[in-house]
């Protein structure tokens, strides 16, 4: 296939699924998948995608939030590490809440490999359908709008209802982490349904891989005192380690030998 075909292929799977991800494109297209970041890079420059570890995908003006089909391929070993150290956090009769991230996503997958008797309130369809056939577990799935680009219900509706919840303990993700601005968020509805959970349990445990510290995104969550624990996957930058003290927040740091 020539480069111009396959650009142009490309653009049409990106047209028709909103994003892309490069293993699947060099499998489809017989090319390396070195051959698919040069194209990848081409169609950035002429502002028709934006690229991002694993793939691309067409951004929305009100949503510049990376689509979980790709979120899913990128940094598995540090979200299955943070997924499984979580486990050990949740005990046998709790009330638990999981956000729509991919790293609650590894939470929820492991625990599916317990027997633990929990309950699970979320707003994440994929959560949701990860525990359809648990009996251990009992899901309440918060509804509102469904959130394509992330498998998740948004909105007043949601919000709504986390108000008439309450659990022992939140395990919530994020965009980014500040440490002047706290816990921010790329999306505001969902950075308001991340917020009302957190209100809404006693314990709230923050839980990011280490691509996440830095770069304030535009809608905050929580201040960095909000919170109880950090469960990550690498030593977190050093600046943030007397302001985490200073707060008395705990840091937990997974996937180490």
């Amino acid at each position: 296939m020539l480069a111009v075909d396959r650009l142009k292929k490309i653009e049409e799977l990106l047209i028709e699924n909103g994003s892309v991800i490069i293993s699947n494109l060099s499998e489809l297209l017989k090319v390396s998948e070195e051959t698919i970041r040069r194209d990848l890079e081409k169609l950035e420059k002429e502002k028709k995608l934006k690229r991002v570890r694993g793939g691309a995908y067409l951004p929305q003006t009100s949503d510049t939030e990376v689509p979980i089909k790709i979120r899913e391929t990128i940094y598995i070993e540090e979200k299955q590490s943070i997924g499984s150290a979580c486990i050990d956090l949740i005990e046998d009769g709790d009330c638990i809440m999981l956000d729509s991230s991919t790293t609650a996503l590894y939470i929820a997958k492991n625990l599916n490999g317990t027997n633990k008797r929990l309950k699970v309130i979320t707003n994440s369809l994929k959560i949701t359908n990860e525990f359809e056939n648990n009996k251990s577990v009992k899901v309440i799935c918060l509804g509102g709008t469904l959130r394509k680009s992330t498998s998740s219900f948004v909105g007043y509706m949601t919000t709504d209802a986390l108000e008439n919840v309450s659990a022992h303990k939140a395990f919530v993700s994020c965009s980014s982490i500040n440490a002047e601005f706290g816990v921010t968020d790329n999306h505001e509805l969902g950075a308001r349904v991340r917020k009302n959970m957190f209100k809404r349990s006693m314990k709230k445990y923050l839980i990011v891989d280490y691509t996440k510290f830095d770069s304030p995104a535009a809608n905050k969550i929580c201040d960095l005192g909000d919170i109880d624990v950090i469960i990550t996957d690498r030593d977190i930058p050093k600046k943030y380690t007397k302001v985490l003290n200073e707060k008395d927040v705990d840091v937990i740091v997974v996937g180490k030998e």
